[in-house]
């Protein structure tokens, strides 16, 4: 089987803002928002954030280095096209084990059914 291409990545402060409008769903490890993007086109695009409360910048990245492994492994096969996902993590990831992390992440992202961006809603149709 051919391994599918790497997660895109939400890199633009705008785009997190944008995600933090949306649906969340909150679980023990993380939280996720989603939005559904204004051009639907593509695959589903995802951003991670972990606070300085969290942990020191060892931990902040061990973090989101198991987040990127569960996304790569996991989610992009569950995830919604034309859908920006970001996951803020918990301390919790940190001593969790990795199938529990690959569970709640793929439960959290069959539950959220993205809402629209405000921006996307449909035109009025002229009489």
């Amino acid at each position: 089987m051919k391994e599918p291409k790497s997660a895109v990545w939400l890199t633009q402060r705008a785009e997190f803002l944008a995600a933090a409008k949306g649906r969340r769903h909150h679980a023990a490890l993380f939280t996720i928002q989603a939005i559904a993007r204004r051009n639907p086109e593509g695959g589903p695009r995802f951003g991670l954030t972990v606070t300085t409360k969290t942990g020191n910048s060892v931990e902040r990245s061990r973090i989101k280095r198991r987040l990127r492994e569960a996304i790569r492994l996991k989610a992009r096969l569950v995830a919604f096209p034309g859908t920006d996902y970001v996951l803020i993590g918990r301390r919790a990831l940190l001593d969790a084990p990795f199938e529990t992390i690959a569970a709640e992440l793929i439960d959290g992202i069959s539950r959220l059914k993205p809402r629209p961006s405000s921006s996307s809603k449909p035109l009025p149709s002229s009489p």
